[in-house]
């Protein structure tokens, strides 16, 4: 797969002008259900919608077996994407939790692609060690994806200066079977899986194994929006009740602050997105 796009330094700026270091929950403040309507005066986003419906559209026919395809397919990212794509998701893939990732213990990324969220995670424990003096606790993340080329962008991009994390790669499918046992992981993380995946035994399957092998907190990110290839699973917070996982906290929110006029995405990458952040602890 080749990228049509090169991130500038002025992009990058402008992601940064976003201040998530400061807030890394501003989008929770930034929409409203009216907003999600208002979204549809925008020209950037209506003409940027029309154009990411095709593509799926023209992908979905394309690609006939879709797991085969994504297990085969060869993605390969270099750093300067890499790092914009970190930066640019972190506006919608809200750090929802994450302070309880910084008491120690096992986390996997189910769906980790290349790594980018295993990053923020990293840098985010990190963060909370050095500030509060800890050295005495080690965190160990797992990243598990279908695909062997996402599988090598993270082991080649990921990195962490302390010593007391570690990280490793695993190619696998979980609804084909994820061979750890019940409540191995502390934590189970999840970022636009569940939407792509089919309704049904596969569903099931997915969300069975997940809760089944976390032991205390589960975060997702999901689109809301309807798109083909996707399914938005509004319902998701119910799903992980009847499997013992309560949310704690779930928001709405665009994948990139609001603007009637313009699209504040200097790339445009896609639509202004509804999303969905959750987090949910097991009872």
């Amino acid at each position: 797969m080749s990228i049509h796009w090169t991130p500038t330094k002025k992009d990058f700026e402008v992601v940064a002008s976003w201040s998530l270091d400061r807030n890394p929950f501003s989008a929770i403040d930034d929409y409203s259900d009216l907003k999600r309507e208002l979204r549809w005066l925008n020209p950037g986003h209506r003409k940027c919608h029309d154009n990411y419906f095709l593509k799926r559209l023209e992908y979905m026919e394309f690609i006939k077996n879709y797991d085969h395809y994504y297990k085969t397919a060869n993605k390969p990212v270099d750093r300067i994407h890499w790092e914009y794509l970190m930066a640019r998701k972190a506006w919608y893939i809200m750090p929802l939790g994450w302070d309880n990732f910084a008491e120690g213990g096992k986390i996997i990324d189910i769906g980790c692609g290349d790594g980018d969220t295993i990053q923020r995670v990293i840098r985010h424990v990190e963060n909370i060690w050095m500030k509060r003096n800890i050295s005495d606790r080690k965190l160990h993340i797992v990243g598990f994806d279908l695909n062997s080329s996402r599988i090598d962008n993270a082991s080649r991009l990921v990195n962490t200066v302390n010593s007391n994390i570690s990280f490793e790669f695993i190619k696998g499918s979980v609804i084909e079977g994820i061979d750890f046992p019940d409540k191995h992981f502390d934590y189970a993380i999840s970022t636009g899986v569940i939407e792509i995946i089919d309704q049904g035994p596969p569903l099931e399957k997915f969300l069975g194994e997940w809760c089944r092998i976390t032991r205390r907190g589960i975060y997702s990110e999901e689109l809301m929006d309807e798109y083909p290839g996707g399914v938005p699973r509004r319902d998701l917070a119910q799903r992980l009740a009847e499997r013992g996982f309560r949310t704690k906290e779930l928001y709405y929110l665009f994948t990139e602050p609001f603007d009637l006029f313009k699209m504040s995405d200097p790339i445009k990458l896609w639509p202004i997105l509804w999303e969905q952040n959750l987090y949910a602890e097991r009872f």
